[in-house]
């Protein structure tokens, strides 16, 4: 059966002694084989650039421009395409592509699906579906976090550990809202005074829009004083008239008098009179009330003094009416806040102090069971790498209960080994037989690659150091883990090569003409009964 996720192509131009190679890859065993300085681990080192290692204009081919490295993927896994689509990155299909330009002046393009990617994105990638056997200080088994997460994935506790983060994370965040309270507690007096200021200045003025207008068009008429002082003095000799003139009113009523005395002559129109004598007092009245108002000098102080407030906390408020309303209302809700801060302080304590203790059994459960499984997983663990020339080694997977409660519990993971009897046990990354620690991550592989997100698994000179029975169990390992991904390996070995799915086999060819001297590798595949041909051959040339 297929894995959901695997590498299907590479193709490599102008790297190293590769000019223009198509490497095709298939699922299950995938073994590189070729002599020393063939260009074998050329393949690696271009898969490796793939996956987000650092390029150097070195690799380039001689008299190249650029080197080239493009694989395609075959993926219907779930969770890779998901990374791909929160990256923005999509596939479209079944398929994807990673493509890496190499320029001569050190620049590099990267790209998923044709689009431009950052290096940070491959790294990322590589280190959650993708792992390397060979540089082991930056393998991703000899992190103690990921240890723990393979640990509870074989005692299949995730669920039971994300329950446990779920009130962990929820723990965290009532911490972080009880600090900020008691900040909030400490400056909420000095910030009480502050807004009872602020409030006690906006209500006083007491703003409205339609108090402003009104103001504005108060201080319009007042600061014309003189002028409407002169017209109500000419307004006055027209109504009322003076020494030498009488006034409009006055005469009217004389007009009126004529009228009534001569009714026969007029009795049409005085009914029209009496009613244009009312209207001009009507205007008259009306006018001097309203004059009389506006010419209040003492008012014109006052509504001076309130629109000198007004422009004050605007500028103070952000410049409109609006917005000191707007200002005074956050005031409120804040000065309520405050005043209730100490009432949600002693709620939040509440809650740590109840969760907390919960979280200590929950975690102490999970505890107990990774030193159940722990034991398990190092007994298998014993039994698989002594099959690989490590025999009377022992694995061990510590768990110590850590001084606090985490966001994975409270467990500690040491990853130790004794690989001599009796010599003593060290961390797994201590060990100084790179060959010995390949043999150790394979084991765990062969246990743990059901359980693990991780597809592709590459393996370099995992075979380096050993032989006979030993080589021909490496291949077995070698096979059992690439039941449940793809497995890519550089083998020297007959023995490990036998059980391979597909061989690609790098060779390296000399060309001389009279100008130069060039070498050239190719890779040639090799799969079905054409592989035992091949093996065959490599056995006889050992």
């Amino acid at each position: 059966m297929k894995p959901p996720f695997y590498l299907k192509q590479l193709i490599i131009q102008n790297f190293a002694t590769f000019k223009n190679q198509t490497i095709q890859f298939h699922p299950g065993l995938n073994s590189i084989v070729g002599e020393t300085g063939s260009g074998k681990s050329l393949v690696l080192d271009a898969l490796q650039l793939i996956f987000g290692a650092r390029a150097d204009k070195k690799i380039i081919r001689k008299d190249s421009d650029f080197a080239l490295i493009e694989a395609s993927f075959n993926c219907q896994d779930k969770d890779v395409k998901k990374f791909l689509q929160e990256i923005g990155h999509p596939i479209d299909g079944e398929e994807f592509i990673i493509k890496r330009i190499i320029h001569c002046n050190g620049t590099t393009k990267n790209f998923i699906n044709h689009l431009s990617a950052n290096l940070g994105i491959l790294a990322d990638f590589s280190k959650k579906f993708i792992d390397l056997v060979g540089q082991f200080e930056n393998q991703k088994l000899l992190s103690g976090l990921y240890q723990l997460q393979l640990l509870d994935q074989y005692g299949e506790l995730q669920k039971e550990l994300n329950n446990y983060k779920d009130e962990y994370l929820e723990l965290k965040n009532l911490e972080k809202e009880l600090i900020q309270l008691q900040e909030t507690k400490t400056s909420r007096d000095h910030r009480l005074d502050y807004l009872q200021y602020q409030l006690d200045e906006i209500q006083i003025l007491a703003p409205s829009s339609q108090d402003e207008t009104e103001l504005l068009e108060k201080k319009s008429i007042m600061i014309n004083l003189e002028r409407n002082q002169r017209l109500n003095s000419s307004i006055d000799d027209i109504f009322i008239g003076g020494e030498s003139s009488m006034g409009l009113l006055n005469q009217f009523k004389s007009l009126q008098s004529i009228f009534f005395k001569n009714s026969d002559l007029f009795k049409n129109d005085i009914s029209k009179l009496s009613q244009l004598d009312d209207l001009i007092t009507e205007i008259y009245d009306s006018y001097k009330k309203r004059l009389n108002s506006e010419l209040d000098s003492h008012e014109l102080e006052g509504v001076i003094e309130r629109l000198d407030q007004y422009s004050r906390l605007k500028k103070k408020f952000g410049g409109t009416v609006q917005s000191i309303l707007d200002s005074q209302e956050l005031f409120l809700k804040e000065r309520e806040k405050l005043k209730t801060v100490e009432i949600s302080l002693n709620e939040t304590e509440e809650k740590i102090n109840s969760l907390k203790p919960n979280l200590k059994i929950k975690a102490e459960k999970l505890h107990q069971k990774r030193l159940h499984f722990a034991k398990k997983l190092s007994q298998l663990l014993t039994e698989k790498v002594r099959t690989l020339k490590m025999a009377g080694a022992t694995i061990k997977m510590v768990i110590e209960r850590a001084p606090e409660i985490n966001e994975n519990g409270c467990s500690k993971i040491d990853f130790i080994a004794e690989t001599n009897p009796g010599e003593g046990f060290y961390k797994v990354k201590d060990i100084a037989s790179g060959g010995e620690l390949s043999r150790i991550l394979l084991g765990l592989r062969q246990i743990l690659a059901c359980h693990d997100s991780i597809s592709i698994f590459l393996f370099d000179e995992i075979d380096s150091g050993i032989g006979g029975e030993t080589a021909t169990s490496l291949g077995r390992a070698l096979q059992e883990v690439a039941k449940n991904g793809q497995v890519i390996a550089i083998t020297h070995l007959p023995q490990v090569a036998q059980f391979s799915d597909s061989m690609i086999v790098v060779e390296k060819d000399i060309q001389e003409s009279s100008k130069e001297i060039r070498t050239e590798s190719r890779a040639q595949e090799f799969t079905g009964r054409m592989i035992k041909s091949k093996v065959l051959s490599m056995a006889q040339l050992s």
